[in-house]
């Protein structure tokens, strides 16, 4: 974001490396008007979620009650087809709902929200895997409790070399 904003013209933009975490973990104070919700955040491991995509596909989607086995969350920050880069160009490549959108999109946005299901594993992708605890505190509000995180997310993904498609722009 604030490599975009410098591009803008605006020359007075720093970058604090590490973001919120490192900042919070370097005992600096913050301080928020609506605080999170405390969550327990619990990550898969690539090879796990593979498994479970390679299974999810065999089954469309669905278990034998016809409930999700799968959904995706990927809320990588440049959504924009037009500006994607290296591994924003990509998705994990799997037949099971993908919800793409931005952090702030969840915001008082309930049919965003609902369109979570409430049954099988729900993941949250984002590219390293950082941002993700904000997302799933943030649903846990809703009653999302179920959300795990990808560890180290769509960068460990692409890593290990696992299937990908190219996003394509909405309402392709």
């Amino acid at each position: 974001m604030a490599v975009a904003i410098k591009q803008m013209g605006f020359p007075n933009i720093k970058i604090y490396n590490g973001g919120l975490k490192d900042w919070i973990k370097a005992g600096n104070s913050i301080h928020s008007i609506s605080p999170l919700p405390k969550t327990k955040i619990n990550a898969i491991d690539v090879d796990e979620l593979m498994a479970i995509v390679m299974d999810a596909d065999t089954k469309n989607c669905v278990d034998a009650a016809g409930r999700p086995i799968l959904t995706l969350i990927d809320f990588r920050t440049n959504q924009n087809i037009i500006d994607k880069k290296g591994a924003d160009k990509y998705q994990i490549k799997t037949t099971c709902k993908t919800i793409k959108a931005v952090l702030d999109d969840f915001i008082d946005n309930e049919k965003l929200i609902q369109s979570i299901p409430d049954d099988g594993l729900t993941l949250s992708i984002s590219e390293t895997g950082n941002r993700d605890e904000f997302l799933i505190r943030y649903l846990s509000q809703f009653g999302k409790t179920k959300i795990l995180s990808l560890k180290y997310g769509m960068r460990n993904w692409l890593k290990a070399n696992y299937p990908v498609e190219e996003v394509t722009p909405a309402g392709d």
